[in-house]
């Protein structure tokens, strides 16, 4: 069998890890603490600035969207003042009464008298 020098450390003693007693094991832990606290927050806010970035780009699209159906439907609106136009056109409706409902226009125009108006 072979013998130990003196001083010698073993193969388990080099893999000890110093660990802080009292006070300093105190520091150690509100270090650890305050780096996870700081990690965290920065994790935290960077979570609501992505969020409120997703909102704000939904509400773009959303406000775009809107746009671009308030001017469809300001088109459609000019199309539909153009036939109406067209429809009440004075011609139009002479034309239709004429030809298609087979009315023709007076010759003389009677006007009846109301019984309670006073002529002088």
């Amino acid at each position: 069998m072979l013998a130990r020098k003196a001083g010698y450390i073993g193969y388990e003693g080099s893999r000890s890890v110093a660990v802080p007693a009292g006070r300093e094991r105190q520091k150690f832990n509100q270090l650890v603490f305050k780096t996870l606290f700081a990690v965290f927050l920065i994790a935290f806010f960077l979570i609501i600035y992505v969020a409120l970035s997703a909102a704000r780009t939904d509400y773009g699209y959303s406000l775009m969207q809107e746009k671009r159906q308030v001017q469809q439907l300001q088109r459609d609106n000019e199309i539909l003042r153009v036939e109406i136009a067209r429809l009440e056109s004075p011609e139009r409706i002479y034309k239709t009464a004429t030809e298609e409902l087979g009315m023709v226009v007076p010759t003389k125009v009677l006007y009846k008298r109301h019984a309670g108006s006073t002529q002088s």
